[in-house]
């Protein structure tokens, strides 16, 4: 009887955390984003593809589908060279159970055009999330459009 409370009472500390089963808080969701911006505004496009899977699906307006996190750098790298600047983010909704989750917003953003105008561009963008082991919440799709094919000159 002594070895079975023994065995119930070290099996209860083996328990994984109920943190990697909980459903996720829209803090934990909109962070992703919040580091996107802060790492496209430091311009490094190695920061901004860590924040996706390594499997992740990028689906750009008007591109085609990039896949996996190193072409995912290269994408961002080749928008900071167009001189990609003044990135923010606003969350409007978030959502998931489990470990998986949602966000979608409304982005901002200056860019040069091919004329070396600085124009600002406008849209919104959803995410879909899943959380690591480790815990951290990534994009393992992201889609984003702007609000119109004009664009607003600095």
């Amino acid at each position: 009887m002594i070895a079975l409370v023994g065995m119930a009472i070290l099996l209860s500390c083996n328990s994984a955390p109920e943190k990697m089963n909980a459903d996720p808080t829209p803090e934990e969701l909109m962070q992703m984003n919040k580091d996107f911006a802060k790492a496209l505004n430091a311009k490094n496009a190695k920061a901004a593809a860590e924040l996706y899977s390594e499997d992740a699906l990028l689906l750009p307006p008007g591109e085609t589908i990039i896949t996996g996190r190193e072409n995912i750098q290269k994408y961002w790298q080749s928008g900071i060279d167009q001189g990609i600047s003044d990135v923010s983010v606003s969350t409007m909704a978030t959502g998931g159970h489990g470990d998986t989750g949602y966000e979608v917003g409304r982005y901002q953003l200056s860019i040069r055009d091919t004329s070396g105008k600085v124009i600002t561009e406008i849209g919104k963008y959803v995410e879909i999330l899943k959380r690591g082991e480790d815990g951290v919440w990534k994009s393992t799709y992201g889609i984003w459009t702007p609000d119109s094919t004009s664009f607003t000159a600095k």
